[in-house]
């Protein structure tokens, strides 16, 4: 079994209340808490008393579930880096190239969209603008005759007008600010990710200088009761993991188990109900 991955199911509480966990083996469980800007996540999976949890000697995953597994993985992380470092105050735009610059390969592109940003970044430094943010994704169409590339990109530039007008690759340029909700920017990094073509290996590129999302663990917040509750009851979830998170709203939440591994699988999505970051 490919390390981290587990094919379960996943269900709502409304439907599905009388829903048991199957502890049997678990000895608790581990609570990862990730705060990124004005979001939390807590992922809660069991901690098992055995080494050999797996049932079903001859489970594999398919080669299609590892791939939809990691590709989810991968967005999940861009997620979590999107809400950590842009805000309201950011912008994001689509770049495009007309025929005559439409590079090659994705090489060109990459080439070409990093003068571009050498640009943004000189202007901001000559501006006192302080240092150029960026996550950018990059999106590409082969119809067998030409390549067809375009970008989407996030950053801290200060002005739309301007960072359109310094694209230079002919084509429609888009440049619109950020409009974060309760969920952060997991739409927009949804959408930016939608195509086929965006590969979780290399889904995106962005500069040094972002933050990282703050993670902590902890192997005493929830006991195997309360994980029975949370599974069981929708509000009992609710009080559970908005008491272990004061300030913050629970806006989101998944079960999952197993038929091949004991225990639940849950995870929490929160906004922060203050005025500053929490």
């Amino acid at each position: 079994m490919k390390k981290g991955f587990i094919e379960s199911k996943e269900y709502m509480f409304q439907e599905e209340a009388e829903e048991r966990v199957d502890n049997r083996n678990v000895s608790g469980y581990r609570v990862k808490t990730i705060t990124a800007g004005r979001q939390r996540e807590c992922e809660i999976y069991p901690i098992f008393s055995r080494r050999s949890f797996v049932r079903g000697k001859n489970y594999a995953p398919t080669k299609e579930s590892v791939e939809k597994y990691n590709k989810k993985q991968a967005q999940k992380r861009l997620i979590r880096l999107l809400n950590a470092n842009f805000t309201a105050a950011d912008v994001w735009g689509t770049f495009t190239y007309d025929e005559a610059h439409m590079p090659t390969d994705l090489i060109g592109a990459k080439k070409f969209m990093q003068r571009y940003l050498r640009r943004l970044e000189y202007w901001m430094k000559k501006h006192g603008c302080g240092p150029l943010k960026y996550v950018y994704v990059t999106e590409h169409i082969d119809d067998g005759k030409k390549v067809r590339i375009h970008h989407h990109i996030v950053m801290n530039f200060p002005d739309r007008d301007l960072a359109e007008k310094k694209w230079g690759g002919g084509a429609r340029t888009q440049v619109r600010r950020l409009q974060p909700d309760e969920k952060g920017l997991e739409g927009l990094a949804r959408y930016i990710t939608k195509s086929r073509t965006v590969k979780y290996e290399k889904m995106w590129a962005s500069s040094k200088n972002l933050k990282k999302p703050k993670v902590s663990i902890s192997d005493t917040a929830i006991t195997r009761r309360k994980a029975e509750r949370i599974v069981r009851s929708y509000d009992d979830a609710t009080a559970i993991i908005e008491k272990m998170n004061p300030n913050y709203r629970m806006t989101e939440l998944h079960v999952s188990t197993s038929e091949f591994i004991n225990g639940a699988y849950i995870h929490a999505k929160m906004f922060y109900k203050g005025d500053e970051k929490g």
